[in-house]
């Protein structure tokens, strides 16, 4: 914003040096001396900027150079601002702009510090000014006098040249700001959705699923379903093989469950080596097919460990289907566990149904 704000200032000057009818409208002696100021300050600034890019990463220079950069912002700021008036609009608004994205580029500390100093100068250059001790906007006063209406169109038009680029790049700069902010918060919500060895959904967000689903059953007369899984002898695989083995388990796992279920479903991890999906929608006989694709695609698996060989992966299910007369999550997600833990005792490896479970075991 520096160089931008300079920039603007050099051509402008620039463009007065050329036209010499302008001349009457300012002061050119001061025009002059703060022109060749311009073209120094122009590439200090450069060199500024070059510094902080080879010095990133450095933790010193990360601490001092903000303050450094901004002071010195705010420095060649307050000085534009004495040559063409301190309370005129393309100091209010450089000000302005310059507060607003320094705040989200910066600590409060950096910005505010150089703030303070900025104000300061202001005020002192204000009240030198009050006391007819400095003149006010000097670049504006011309060396002799001129028709009022064309000074008056030269100021306004000379303002309007200093807050248009200052006001395009601000907004520039914030939109930017704002479009990573914004990524930002993606990433993050996004990251509070799913569990980060997987990339499955966790437990919270099933759970946010099924109770909207639970929401509707007054209205919503469709039968869902819930299939709890959980892998077989994974402490095994563990113990035998070692934890890296062991997660890319469950990432092989969780890659195979995101390939079977319907678009419509959704799978997350449940906890340790327990996987759950959620199925909306469906019928007893679907639900039961979808289970045994992932069992037996689950049984083919192979995840190849430190030394070469093979280590399969088995599961056992457990289904459960909850309409409109399900009054709780809690119910589902015992039905399911119930279902989920007569496979285990059955040999593992199998998918059984709640209401096969209670047939079996002989409940009603």
């Amino acid at each position: 914003m520096a160089l931008l704000i300079h920039g603007d200032w050099l051509v402008w000057k620039l463009y007065i040096y050329f036209t010499p009818e302008l001349w009457t409208f300012v002061n050119i002696q001061l025009l002059l001396n703060q022109l060749l100021l311009n073209l120094l300050i122009l590439p200090a600034l450069a060199l500024l900027m070059l510094l902080c890019w080879i010095l990133q990463g450095s933790k010193r220079a990360e601490v001092i150079l903000p303050y450094v950069s901004v002071m010195a912002f705010g420095l060649s700021m307050s000085r534009d601002a004495y040559l063409s008036g301190v309370m005129c609009p393309a100091t209010s608004m450089t000000f302005m702009v310059s507060m607003i994205v320094g705040l989200f580029l910066f600590r409060r500390s950096v910005i505010y510090s150089a703030a303070l100093v900025t104000v300061g100068i202001f005020t002192w250059i204000m009240w030198l000014t009050l006391r007819s001790e400095l003149p006010y906007a000097p670049l504006f006063i011309p060396l002799i006098p001129v028709d009022p209406t064309e000074s008056s169109i030269f100021w306004t038009a000379s303002m309007l040249w200093f807050i248009l680029p200052v006001f395009i790049g601000g907004l520039v700069l914030l939109e930017l700001l704002l479009s990573q902010w914004r990524q930002r918060e993606k990433k993050v919500e996004v990251l509070s959705q799913v569990d980060p060895l997987t990339t499955l959904y966790n437990r919270r967000t099933i759970y946010d699923f099924l109770e909207i689903l639970l929401a509707k059953r007054y209205t919503d007369h469709r039968l869902h379903a819930l299939i709890l899984l959980d892998l077989d002898y994974f402490k095994q695989i563990n113990d035998s093989h070692g934890h890296t083995i062991g997660d890319k388990a469950l990432v092989a796992t969780a890659n195979v469950l995101k390939r079977i279920i319907r678009s419509e479903d959704i799978v997350g991890r449940f906890g340790g080596e327990e996987f759950i999906i959620v199925v909306a929608n469906t019928s007893y006989q679907q639900t039961q097919q979808i289970a045994e694709r992932c069992r037996n695609e689950l049984a083919k698996l192979k995840v190849q460990g430190d030394h070469g060989e093979d280590v399969t992966v088995t599961a056992s299910f457990g289904i459960t289907h909850f309409d409109c007369n399900i009054t709780s999550l809690d119910t589902v997600l015992k039905q399911a566990d119930e279902a989920l833990y007569h496979a285990k005792n059955l040999g593992r490896n199998q998918v059984v149904h709640y209401q096969d479970y209670l047939k079996q075991t002989g409940q009603t």
